[in-house]
């Protein structure tokens, strides 16, 4: 599920930019390649912060659809 979140930041980073919202942008990206870095490790070994960091992505995600409503989503995510 982090490295689902992880590529969703990353894709709709993308977006952003192409919006002209770079500061969403790069942290998107950030978070996004952070998270991709580190998600194995987390959900076998610490899942509180697996926890923590999964609902930090999704208020990020949020935000993000909050500030570009015309993105075009899909299925969700269940």
């Amino acid at each position: 599920m982090l490295e689902r979140l992880a590529v969703t930041l990353v894709r709709n980073a993308s977006w952003a930019a192409d919006e002209g919202d770079d500061g969403l942008e790069m942290v998107m990206v950030s978070v996004g390649k952070a998270i991709m870095t580190v998600a194995d490790d987390l959900a076998c070994c610490d899942v509180m912060l697996a926890e923590d960091v999964a609902a930090r992505a999704v208020a990020l995600i949020t935000t993000f659809h909050s500030r570009h409503p015309r993105y075009p989503t899909g299925p969700a995510l269940h």
